[in-house]
């Protein structure tokens, strides 16, 4: 056998090829004749199994969209503060407070109702064990009946805050007794840990599984049926069911097993979804798969029998127009390897994956040659720069401590204001030479603020002052470096009129209920006008912080950093619904508001 192989390893690629196709229409001929039949039925059912599992993965996606689309319609309770006030109320009210409560949970109703229209009955149980309920049709629900069902108690002692009960039948209804449906819920809970109530919604299940016209056809020829049970078995939806081919009440608390059917009768592929409480069944009945097979075998017989002589005719000619460019190709990748990058092969006449093949080569080795010469020279401009680099790079330490030496000299000489400017100067330099993922606080910014102030006032002549006006809360909490400084040094710059003014400037917070800080800079220098400040927020409103570069922020402002970099900077860091603001109070100055989370 090992010889065998290697004779056929050291064959030539032409004689592989004819030997392969003259084996190809032999072989089949004589190994298909005894197995078509079984190769058809496993080509069939595995077919089969391809095409439910495609759709069982997809009527588990569903399933998945649909629980995590209605775990949100029943959290949206938790959201409405006047819903579960009342239903955490166990006083007894007057009849006009009564009359308030009901308008205001029909009200939550009607919107729950309007996003999830398959919501058929709306039902909410609070402490008291009293009902609220709203029916799509004319209906009312019993509650001392409801609280009596079996699933109901099931909920209770569940240990999952939203559930799906099975299906169960409508006997806690008026009117529609005879019909089935199935439950979605949640136990409610407050923020403190004590029982809020129940919200359930009733639904028919047909509506669980909308059955695509592809699973329809397919199902109706071969008897296809979906099933879907929870952990214990029973029946949540059933595609007969929803087809009318069998009545709902068959399924009331019925169990499933698919263990119970026969391999060789019926094929049973199943699946869990996402957390694992439910399980998605596909039947499929193994005799409808195979009826048609019986008329595939004939069919098959004759086609092999043109397949092989077509075969034995044309191998010879295929394989000799295979090969011979192939040939060239491997003799010009042999000069590759040698170093010799100038071999360029004759295209051939076809336009076929050979030819491109030998374009695509012939093109690599141009590109080859010219990456060669691209990369030598890019090696050369990279060294240049990397030693202009290193001729000009200065250590910011060496400038921050060469201050701090500056500063010892001027105490030794009494020179007090000078040891001071140089000081609040070191300060400001050190706070810029922070380290990327240090700690930043307001704190920091308004102290950063205050220096460049304490500067500003030296050469002003102390024409301005600063009021800060933060609690200690607002002061430690977090916030994104140099956002302060700049917008005080634009209303120094555009708001000081002359050195007969004196300007004031004025930090204050509004905090929210949001848990969100609102900070706003004040001063009562030059206003600009409203349609200038309309202009400014525009731009502000437009800033995209994945266009943040260095260019744009060098154009925007002579400090480096303008406000446009900072509401760019705002959006990135936290989020969009976070902002920069400026607006003009009129005569008394101009405010910049911003808002930030307070953490």
């Amino acid at each position: 056998m090992k010889t065998i192989r290697q004779r056929v390893d050291s064959m030539r690629l032409r004689d592989k090829l004819i030997i392969g196709y003259f084996l190809a229409s032999i072989v089949p001929i004589i190994v298909i004749s005894f197995t078509i039949y079984q190769l058809s039925a496993e080509s069939v059912e595995d077919a089969s199994q391809e095409f439910v599992s495609l759709y069982i993965s997809q009527a588990t996606t569903n399933l998945d969209s649909f629980i995590e689309r209605h775990n949100q319609s029943t959290q949206s309770v938790l959201l409405e503060l006047d819903v579960m006030k009342i239903l955490n109320n166990k006083n007894v009210l007057p009849m006009s407070e009564i009359i308030d409560n009901k308008l205001i949970i029909q009200r939550f109703f009607g919107r729950t109702v309007t996003r999830y229209p398959e919501i058929e009955t709306i039902m909410l149980v609070d402490v008291n064990g009293d009902m609220y309920h709203y029916t799509k049709e004319a209906d009312k629900v019993n509650p001392e009946i409801l609280q009596q069902q079996l699933w109901y108690e099931d909920i209770l002692a569940s240990e999952h805050s939203m559930f799906i009960t099975a299906v169960h039948d409508r006997s806690y209804y008026g009117i529609r007794k005879e019909e089935a449906a199935f439950t979605i819920g949640r136990v409610l809970w407050n923020s403190n840990g004590s029982y809020a109530g129940i919200i359930l919604f009733d639904m028919n299940p047909s509506n669980l599984i909308q059955l695509s016209k592809d699973f329809l056809s397919i199902g109706n020829r071969y008897d296809i049926e979906l099933v879907i049970t929870n952990h214990k078995d029973q029946f949540i939806y059933h595609s007969d069911a929803a087809t009318g081919k069998r009545a709902w009440k068959e399924l009331i608390g019925a169990t499933y097993d698919a263990t119970a059917y026969d391999e060789n009768e019926m094929m049973v592929l199943s699946k869990e979804t996402t957390g694992g409480r439910f399980l998605l069944s596909m039947e499929i009945p193994i005799p409808k798969l195979l009826s048609r097979i019986n008329n595939i075998k004939e069919v098959t017989n004759w086609v092999i029998v043109a397949c092989i002589s077509f075969i034995v005719i044309i191998s010879v000619v295929i394989s000799y127009k295979i090969t011979k460019p192939i040939q060239n190709l491997r003799k010009s990748m042999k000069q590759v390897e040698l170093g010799q990058y100038s071999s360029i092969i004759g295209l051939p006449s076809a336009n076929d994956e050979i030819s491109s093949l030998i374009k695509s080569y012939n093109n690599m080795i141009l590109k080859i040659k010219e990456l060669i010469e691209d990369v030598y020279i890019a090696g050369m401009k990279r060294k240049e720069a990397q030693l202009v680099a290193l001729q000009s790079q200065i250590n910011p330490h060496m400038l921050y401590n060469t201050l701090e030496s500056i500063r010892m000299k001027a105490v030794v000489k009494d020179q007090g204001e000078i040891a001071e400017m140089i000081k609040i100067l070191s300060k400001i330099f050190k706070y810029s030479l922070k380290k990327q993922g240090e700690q930043n606080l307001i704190r920091h910014e308004v102290e950063y603020a205050a220096n460049y102030i304490f500067l500003q006032n030296i050469r002003y002549d102390n024409r301005f002052t600063l009021e800060v006006s933060l609690s200690e809360q607002v002061l430690n909490t977090s916030i994104i470096p140099l956002v302060f400084q700049p917008i005080v040094e634009n209303s120094i710059k555009h708001g000081f009129r002359d050195y007969n003014t004196h300007l004031h400037i004025k930090i204050e917070e509004i905090l929210l209920e949001t848990n969100d800080v609102l900070i706003r800079i004040t001063d009562n220098g030059a206003t600009l006008s409203k349609e200038h400040a309309d202009e400014i927020n525009y731009l502000l409103q437009q800033t995209n912080a994945s266009e943040l570069r260095p260019d744009r922020i060098e154009q925007e402002t002579d400090s480096g950093i303008g406000l446009m970099n900072i509401a760019e900077r705002l959006r990135l860091q936290y989020g969009e619904q976070y902002y920069l603001k400026i607006r003009s109070e009129g005569n008394l100055g101009t405010v910049v508001e911003m808002l930030i989370p307070l953490l």
